[in-house]
């Protein structure tokens, strides 16, 4: 059929092709209808048709082309690493998010979890639960997936939360708030409904004054007189920062109830966030109206969030003047909001050069440390090894390389933030002009910190030093925070499959001891232990044991880097 359209569409007016390309999904029009033919790839060749939105369902084909490619991955971070992830759970299609997980090369985290909750995505919500996907964030014991779903204002996907045997967060209580904070006020309703005593802080009340309308607000009432007030204070501030249009007079209703003024609610007006920064100026003007006094904390709001027209009026209409410190710069810097730190600077406004060029290499904004240095100098801003540290936590290669060039000195320190970061070519970068590697095994314990499969992968590969004979294993023995014991029984087994030297197991019994005090999910990592000593006892040496587990470690990675923790 294609090659006939292809024939075809030659013949075609443009206005009926027009008509069919508006008729597709626009990700079927970016990965598969403009293949045709060379002919639909020239007409709809602009931005509109041919950015992918991984957030939206994408036809699997081109999915895996792309992202089963090898080294598909390799210039990105864990944190993008994890967001593919969590784009694709929003987008449904649970084919794609299989291919994502062996793409990213970590295991699943609750951001996956959450995310697909959040979007409504009841198809992804059941595959992340067959696959043992967390379901609450790290040191957490209660669920936030609940409060999630209802901030999207998906009551399917709450209803199917709630037929599990889950503990979530405050129960009740923080569904509702997300529902309200979604400006979700029939399942707020319904959430409260289905439990009348929960909401009796004022979590709700706060959260229906970011969201919802102000009926909806007043409406909840009886409420007011549970509420403390710090509770009070906190919904002006929600009602400053509203996204609904009528958030002025919800101020006002919220200020007649004996809400009180403070610092914070001009900090919430000038943080709006970008899609409404030009409306931030309007409502500062009304805040300061109606008496209310503009700071620094201000300042800092707008900074933070990269809000300039609110630092514009913050500064020349409301003359707001310098603090001593260099927070609001180095907040901007921290962002990439070059354009608000270069007006603070022009306003006269502190920057601490060395704080802010850090915070903008942590971020990887070559285009604000590129300012900095032109503007004042690389003295000023210290360009030594710990500046080049923060550049390699950001994963960002061209930003380390430029350091580089400029004779930034680097350190062994300078490994162990690359991989925190989780970007391959990071690593490779570094490896191929023999930045010296740490021999303590930290590089190692940031991956399995974040579960990342793929990292430790890569420092093997590049020789990395495992350091301290089991010192790696047991520290990531005792990584807790997922609803499956002390650490994710895919992570050890991976870490043994590759040859990482375990400490002896009477050493992790008693650490598994002291901290989890003979809890039954620990027991599956006590029998993976078992069979690592028979294996130790057959070779007679732990040393040669781990060199022939290193061999093939290719084989036994890549089947614990796509599964979930299970032994």
């Amino acid at each position: 059929m294609q090659s006939s359209l292809a024939r075809m569409w030659p013949e075609l007016p443009p206005e009926i092709a027009e008509h069919i390309a508006r008729s597709l999904n626009r990700n079927e029009l970016a990965t598969s209808f403009r293949s045709i033919n060379k002919a639909a790839a020239a007409q709809f060749r602009g931005p509109e048709y041919t950015t992918i939105r991984l957030s939206q369902p994408v036809p699997p084909h081109a999915f895996a082309v792309h992202w089963l490619a090898p080294g598909a991955t390799r210039g990105l971070t864990r944190e993008q690493r994890v967001h593919l992830l969590c784009l694709t759970a929003a987008s449904g299609v649970v084919a794609n998010l299989e291919a994502a997980q062996q793409a990213a090369g970590c295991l699943l985290t609750y951001a996956v979890f959450e995310a697909a909750a959040s979007a409504g995505q009841l198809d992804s919500c059941r595959w992340l639960r067959n696959e043992e996907c967390p379901i609450n964030e790290f040191y957490q014991h209660a669920s936030g997936l609940l409060a999630a779903a209802a901030a999207g204002g998906h009551q399917h996907v709450c209803e199917w939360l709630l037929s599990f045997n889950m503990r979530f967060e405050s129960h009740w209580l923080n569904s509702a708030a997300g529902a309200a904070h979604g400006g979700h006020a029939g399942l707020m309703k319904w959430l409260l409904k289905r439990m009348p005593s929960c909401g009796r802080d004022g979590s709700v009340l706060v959260s229906a004054a970011h969201g919802c309308d102000l009926a909806t607000l007043q409406g909840l009432r009886l409420r007011w007189k549970r509420l403390q007030p710090k509770d009070k204070a906190a919904a002006l501030v929600a009602a400053a920062g509203s996204p609904t249009p009528d958030w002025a007079a919800k101020v006002e209703w919220l200020e007649a109830q004996g809400c009180p003024w403070n610092a914070e609610v001009a900090k919430a007006a000038a943080s709006c966030p970008a899609a409404a920064a030009a409306d931030a100026p309007a409502r500062l003007a009304w805040l300061r109206g109606r008496g209310l006094k503009l700071t620094r904390d201000s300042v800092c709001g707008a900074a933070e969030s990269g809000n300039l027209p609110a630092l514009q009026y913050l500064l020349v209409e409301a003359g707001v003047q310098p603090g001593r410190n260099g927070e609001p710069a180095a907040l901007a810097a921290g962002g990439g909001h070059l354009a608000v730190l270069q007006a603070l600077h022009a306003a006269g406004w502190p920057v601490n050069f060395k704080s802010a060029g850090r915070r903008a290499a942590r971020g990887g904004h070559l285009h604000v440390l590129d300012w900095l240095v032109h503007a004042l100098g690389a003295e000023a801003v210290r360009l030594g090894a710990r500046l080049f540290g923060e550049a390699a936590r950001s994963g960002s290669v061209e930003l380390m390389a430029w350091l580089r060039e400029r004779g930034c000195p680097w350190s062994s320190s300078a490994f162990t933030g690359a991989a925190e970061s989780g970007c391959e070519a990071a690593m490779e970068w570094l490896a191929q002009r023999s930045c010296p590697m740490p021999s303590d095994g930290r590089p190692y314990a940031e991956a399995c910190r974040h579960v990342d499969l793929a990292t430790v992968r890569c420092l093997k590969r590049l020789g990395m030093p495992w350091g301290a004979d089991g010192e790696v294993f047991l520290g990531a023995f005792d990584v807790d925070g997922t609803d499956h014991g002390p650490a994710p029984l895919a992570l050890l087994r991976f870490l043994l499959d590759e040859g990482c030297p375990a400490s002896s197991k009477a050493e992790l019994v008693r650490s598994w001891r002291r901290n989890y005090g003979g809890k039954r999910w620990a027991y599956p990592v006590l029998e993976l232990l078992d069979e690592y000593q028979e294996q130790l006892n057959r070779s007679g040496d732990s040393g040669s044991e781990g060199d022939s587990s290193s061999g093939d470690s290719g084989s036994g990675g890549d089947s614990s880097s796509g599964r979930r923790g299970r032994r």
